[in-house]
């Protein structure tokens, strides 16, 4: 007999070998579940240290069905979450906790066959340990040798960086940190929601208009053709009646530091979050309604969520932050048709877009674009606008076909600047340049008979006093700087991220052509 047929032979009997055969069946579940958890993939010690306790735990019956089962049954259920979004963290927790039925179901509707594969073979595995591993009780030999080695792992593991390092561990531990995180930006957000405003109004406003305001993100004005690009990047806005603003300036260069002080009283440092948008449309007899495919959670998204949260009602298409899930604007458009059906008049809507936000392309959702260039950067940016355009167009027409009076405001939060990355010509944040701050402002209402291009200077720390104008309130206390003002004065200021700056000594960053 040579050494191969000896070696096979071995081989065989080792497999065949109940105890064997039973861990390694142990060990292949481990790797299922690992999977299960959300993550990549596992080392070998996080293998042995899942099988060694799959198989110290399925001694005892009570041990079976009260831990091993239901961990199993627990990792069918995340397994198509973490094949999205990972292991546990604040956005998955936040997604879970804030998802109702309908989202619930959609988000499972969306899910590729593949994302079901998993779940399928995890609910499997409860049925071949039942029929088939069970059956075979272990000898004492062979539980004391499993014992041992995972014994000699959680020592081994204490002594260099901790059990979290496992997978295992580190998931629990994940999901805990992930609620409490959570927990701890629910309570942040409903402690700013309470927060008292000093609004003091001798003038109210009429509840038989709707007002709506459409946040849009990223946009510069600049590559609009309404204010002279050469490519047609906003067809509907270039011929609609209304009131244009061309020397409009955003309070600060980023998303998170721009709408707070856009939307609530601020000299720029100090953000009155009181005294919000929301607060005074309350004030003034509307009720209010906020829509956001913008992140309800996270470093950049709490700011913004902490006015959303002073509305009577919002809604979240993102649970997590901005970047939790990849949604189209264009969703929010059938629950803003409900409740403008629903709610009658007397209304403020704002909609927070995700408008032009890098990645570009991303926001098309599928859509090719629609504006041609070499650099496809360039080209999906461009085309970002012209569905941000028939966005605006659509609510138009639903507020127009209601035959209530109304107004629509629409602004950029921010623009971006030009960056060479990677030998890539492309557009990002930056505080350094003018048309960063350069950004679109327009009202539109159902009393407009012209297109009127609107020169005077205006920044967005006065937003609130244009809206309290347009809507007819009047607001003795506090201070709302009249909109005209900014006019009469030496320097326009921004908040960069670090301190107020002089708008007009920044740097240029003239427009790109496709």
């Amino acid at each position: 007999m040579n050494t191969h047929t000896v070696i096979l032979d071995k081989l065989r009997h080792s497999v065949a070998h109940p105890t064997l055969r039973t861990f390694l069946f142990y060990a292949i579940i481990a790797l299922i579940l690992i999977k299960a958890m959300g993550y990549s993939g596992g080392k070998g010690i996080d293998i042995l240290f899942i099988a060694l306790i799959l198989l110290l735990l399925s001694i005892h019956s009570l041990t079976r069905y009260g831990l091993i089962i239901p961990f199993i049954l627990l990792c069918a259920l995340y397994a198509p979450v973490g094949a999205i979004y990972g292991s546990p963290s604040a956005v998955v927790v936040s997604a879970l906790l804030q998802s109702n039925p309908i989202e619930a179901r959609e988000f499972l509707q969306t899910l590729p066959v593949s994302c079901y594969l998993l779940p399928v073979a995890i609910l499997v595995t409860p049925v071949i340990l039942g029929r088939f591993i069970w059956r075979h009780p272990l000898s004492k030999k062979t539980i004391l040798i499993a014992l041992g080695l995972l014994t000699v792992i959680i020592i081994a593991r204490a002594f260099s960086g901790g059990l979290s390092n496992l997978r295992l561990p580190d998931f629990f531990l994940s999901t805990y940190s992930a609620y409490h995180q959570y927990q701890q930006q629910i309570d942040e957000l409903n402690t700013d929601a309470s927060a008292p405003n000093r609004w003091s109004l001798t003038a109210g406003a009429p509840t038989n208009e709707n007002y709506v305001i459409i946040v849009g993100e990223s946009m510069r004005r600049d590559h609009m053709s309404l204010f002279g690009y050469p490519v047609s990047t906003t067809p509907f806005l270039d011929n609609a009646e209304g009131r244009f603003y061309s020397n409009y300036i955003s309070t600060a260069p980023n998303t998170f530091e721009s709408l707070p002080r856009t939307l609530a009283l601020s000299n720029g440092h100090n953000i009155a979050l009181g005294d919000n948008i929301i607060t005074l449309a309350k004030a003034a007899g509307l009720n209010t309604h906020w829509l956001s495919n913008q992140g309800m959670f996270g470093q950049f998204d709490t700011p913004v969520s902490k006015i959303a949260m002073f509305s009577d009602n919002h809604y979240f298409l993102k649970k997590g932050d901005y970047q939790s899930r990849n949604t189209d604007d264009d969703a929010l458009l059938p629950i803003f048709d409900q409740l403008l059906s629903r709610q009658g008049q007397g209304n403020l809507y704002v909609l927070h877009l995700m408008g032009s936000h890098a990645d570009f392309c991303e926001r098309l959702n599928g859509e090719p674009p629609s504006v041609e260039s070499p650099n496809k950067e360039l080209a999906c940016y461009l085309s970002t606008y012209r569905k941000t355009d028939r966005f605006i167009e659509q609510v138009y027409h639903s507020l127009k076909r209601t035959g209530a009076p109304f107004k629509l405001f629409y602004f950029s939060d921010h623009g971006l600047s030009h960056k060479d990355i990677g030998g890539i010509r492309s557009l990002r944040h930056s505080g350094d340049t003018r048309q960063n701050y350069q950004v679109p402002l327009l009202v539109l209402s159902d009393r407009d008979q012209q297109h009127q291009i609107i020169d005077d200077p205006l920044s967005a720390f006065d937003f609130i006093g244009l809206f309290a104008q347009e809507a007819g309130i009047r607001v003795a206390h506090p201070e709302v700087m009249p909109t005209m003002r900014m006019a009469d004065t030496d320097k326009r200021w921004v908040f960069d991220g670090r301190r107020r700056v002089d708008f007009d000594q920044l740097a240029d960053d003239p427009p790109e052509l496709p």
